[in-house]
């Protein structure tokens, strides 16, 4: 576990994910609302250090460099089964992120996504963590019930 990471280790049957954001008081605040069912292990807050650090996580290894902040456990101990984008993550680095790296770990990995045909609001209302948190873990189940083996994207 990295010596800056602000979450604690999740129960031990938590699915590890990557989460990609661009605020990190919501990359927070949503990994601290999807515990104990998700850990998330990497927050990544911009398309760059998600172009380095996602291959690697997705490998089962740490990232080559240390994180730019202190979301998520630090536990790269298992690969993770979900890279998870928010609302702000531009849609098309997106597309270009799961056209490079999906089918590149030694499982499946889910990739979710805000629908990108949805309007961000200037302003961040209230109770918005909570409602990415509810989307995060709708949109895993969905790829579950799916049968957890596709690594299309999932949008929410």
């Amino acid at each position: 576990m990295s010596a800056n990471a602000t979450n604690e280790a999740d129960e031990p049957n938590s699915i590890a994910i990557i989460l990609c954001g661009k605020s990190s008081e919501t990359g927070t605040q949503v990994s601290r609302l999807i515990r104990p069912e998700f850990e998330v292990i990497h927050f990544v807050n911009s398309f760059e250090d998600a172009k380095a650090d996602i291959p690697e996580l997705i490998a089962g290894r740490g990232p080559k460099r240390p994180g730019s902040n202190n979301i998520g456990s630090g536990d790269y101990s298992r690969p993770p089964r979900a890279v998870i984008f928010g609302r702000a993550f531009d849609p098309e680095h997106v597309l270009e992120l799961h056209r490079l790296f999906r089918g590149t770990g030694s499982m499946p990995v889910a990739w979710i996504a805000g629908d990108p045909q949805f309007v961000l609001p200037a302003e961040i209302p209230a109770g918005y963590a909570e409602k990415a948190a509810d989307n995060v873990k709708r949109a895993f189940a969905k790829w579950e019930d799916a049968g957890d083996m596709s690594e299309e994207i999932v949008y929410y």
